[in-house]
Parts: structure tokens; C-alpha cells; sequence
């Protein structure tokens, strides 16, 4: 798609030239040509390529568990020193004097500049951190409540090893690319939900609701509850999502267009309330194997409401039993269908209306080749 797109302004280019060369009369080389046809090509073509980087670049959230708490502890530089230390955080600092550097000009003219270097004073004899490392190659630092790190912090301290952790990793995605052609219907509006982020270093609300009352308090378990199952089933490399509303089941369809068919591991359930009832689920994944959706969909069904005491576990069970991961791979061919984004068609335009034309007439002017 990008070369079909390059191409598209390479060829109005050569009919320039062309234009230039035979009824204009201008006077440059062939080689000239050859120059400014191989760097427009290159300068669009990597305009382009830019645009679908843009278009298919996206993070997806992977979970994992909390593996280690390690408050570390490290004694701090006492006095000025001349390096700065890796571990310790509080300081202060001076420029010390520590030569000139002198030069003479023409008319026998000295004149020196002082150079200085950067020296460190450190506020405490040691300091300490407070670290949690997970399984998901990540690791945080836990604010700490005071400068030197004497009083741990208590959100280090409510930290268990075990706990759920989630973080977002970057990855190339071509469905989020070609989004647009994998619908059959369009709507004018979408709903404003954004996607689920991780918040307090590794946290993530992965339980949505719009459009129904629902009790903070439960809303509040239900986004626990959810962490724990995404932390069990961490080794499928699935992410459970729940959207919970009061719309009719065109809402799913509107949520997978507002999320760019969604993440390749995402697994999508969208549920319909109507007086604390359910009345339709729809669940969306791009599983390899389509029973985990039949399993979780036909669950909710025939519970027919939110039972926290039991959907949970029943998600767990269709995801350990029935996901398979699909490899990204298997959508590459969709790079096909992804067209440049405006702006890199602006760009490009640019280029082929305004400066190959000045181009031309600067080779006219003057012999480059």
C-alpha cells in the first residue's frame, strides 16, 4: 500500500519533467532528473512509511503478578564529591573552578575561559528506596513519604507478592490499521470510553460501566475481582474487559469501532443491564479458538445477572480451557488495506507541489550534475 501510494505522486512528478524539459525549454540533465526523482521518491516514501508506523504502532496491557518487594537500602557520599551517585537522590550542588581554557589571536590577544565541574553534596549518610519487581519486566518505585526514605510508604506496605500488576507494552498492530475495513456498518457517533490505562504504578480498571446506576462499592470489588482473574490467566497472554450498559446491543459494535476493533489480546465482553438483568452479552476476542466467547457468553446468559460470587471463576475457566493467543503475524496482510493518514498525504503533496517544482527551476538554473 505504501509503494501504491508513492507511486501515485511519482508519476505526476515525472510528468513534470516532462512538461518542464520539452514545452518549457528548461535546461537540466539527465542525472539532475535522476537526482530529483530518487530523493522525492525517498522523501515520500519515507513519509509514508512514517504514516503507517503512526497508523499500526499501539500498546496492549499484559498482566502478571507482584514477584518481589525489596526496600534497599545504600549508604550516600559524605562531602563534596566530583561524581554523582547512582542510588542516592537527595543533594545539593556547586561549580568548582578547575582550570582555564586560553587561546591568542592575531593580535597577540590572550584571552582565557574558566571551566568548571559540577560537584555534589549529599543531604544523608544513606537512603532508601522501596522497590516492586513482577513477572511482566517490570519493575517500580514506590514514592516515598519522606526525603531520606526513613518511614516506608504505606502503599509499599498494603503490597502482597501475589498481587495482580498489569503494564502496557508497545507492539505493532494491523488490525488497529485497517480498522475501518473490518466493519460492515459505520455510526456517526461512538461512544466517548476510553480505553482501560494503568494507573498507581501498576494498576488497571478493566471493569466499565455507562449509562446504569451501579454501587461504587461493587464497582469497586468487580475491578478487583477482574485484576485477579487477568493475573490468573496471565500465561494465555489474555486481558479480560467488562462493559457493562444500558444500550441495546448496537453498543458493542460501537465500542469495537471506538477501540479500533479492539487489542489482539483483548477479550471483549459487553453486557446489556436493564433493571440489575441481563438482557444481551456480546463477546468479542480474536481467539483461535472461538468457544472461550461461547463459553463466557452462554455463562452470563444463564446466570442472568452480575453474580460476582461465580462469573468471575467462569471467565477464568472458558480463558484457562478455551483461548488461544492469535499471533500478529496473521494479520500482516492487512497492511494492504491501510491507507496514509491525511497528514502524511499532506506532506507528500507538499513535496510534489511546492518543492520539486522549486527544485526543477534551481537545476535550471545552475549545473549541479
Amino acid at each position: 500500500m505504501t509503494l501504491y501510494y508513492a507511486a501515485m505522486f511519482i508519476i505526476p512528478l515525472l510528468v513534470w519533467i516532462g512538461i518542464a524539459k520539452i514545452f518549457l525549454h528548461m535546461n537540466f540533465s539527465w542525472g539532475e532528473v535522476a537526482i530529483q526523482v530518487g530523493v522525492t521518491a525517498l522523501v515520500i516514501l519515507g513519509i509514508f512509511a512514517a504514516g503507517s508506523v503512526s497508523q499500526t504502532s499501539d500498546t496492549k496491557l499484559v498482566n502478571g503478578v507482584v514477584t518481589e518487594l525489596n526496600p534497599k537500602r545504600e549508604n550516600c557520599p559524605m562531602g563534596w564529591v566530583k561524581s554523582q551517585d547512582g542510588f542516592c537522590t537527595e543533594y545539593r550542588t556547586r561549580s568548582v573552578k578547575v582550570g582555564e581554557s586560553c587561546s591568542t589571536n592575531s593580535n597577540g590577544t590572550r584571552t582565557c575561559t574558566p571551566i568548571y565541574d559540577t560537584e555534589y553534596n549529599y543531604d544523608y549518610s544513606w537512603e532508601q528506596r522501596y522497590f516492586v519487581e513482577t513477572d511482566i519486566n517490570s519493575g517500580y518505585e514506590i514514592r516515598r513519604v519522606d526525603s531520606q526514605g526513613v518511614q516506608e510508604p504505606p502503599r509499599f506496605s498494603e503490597i502482597e507478592i501475589g498481587d495482580p500488576a498489569t503494564t502496557s507494552v508497545n507492539y505493532t498492530n494491523y488490525i488497529r490499521g485497517a480498522s475501518e475495513s473490518l466493519f460492515n456498518e459505520t455510526f456517526d457517533e461512538l461512544p466517548p470510553i476510553a480505553y482501560p490505562r494503568v494507573r498507581d504504578y501498576y494498576r488497571a480498571n478493566r471493569f466499565i460501566v455507562t449509562g446504569v446506576e451501579f454501587d461504587s462499592s461493587v464497582y469497586r470489588e468487580w475491578n478487583d475481582r477482574l485484576s485477579e482473574v487477568n493475573s490468573n490467566i496471565r500465561e494465555t497472554g489474555a486481558n479480560v474487559i467488562i462493559l457493562v450498559t444500558g444500550e441495546n446491543q448496537d453498543f458493542a459494535e460501537m465500542m469495537a469501532q471506538a477501540w479500533e476493533a479492539h487489542n489482539i489480546n483483548d477479550i471483549v465482553i459487553s453486557v446489556g443491564l436493564q433493571n440489575n438483568e441481563i438482557s444481551w452479552v456480546d463477546v468479542r476476542s480474536w481467539s483461535d479458538n472461538s468457544i472461550v466467547e461461547v463459553e463466557i457468553r452462554d455463562a452470563f446468559l444463564d446466570t442472568g445477572t452480575l453474580d460476582i460470587e461465580n462469573l468471575p471463576s467462569m471467565i477464568e475457566n472458558a480463558v484457562m480451557n478455551g483461548y488461544d493467543l492469535k499471533s500478529m503475524e496473521d494479520f500482516e496482510y492487512l497492511a494492504d488495506d491501510i491507507p496514509p493518514p491525511t497528514w502524511a498525504m499532506i506532506m507528500a503533496f507538499i513535496v510534489l507541489m511546492i518543492i520539486s517544482p522549486i527544485v526543477t527551476f534551481i537545476f535550471n538554473k545552475y549545473e549541479i550534475v
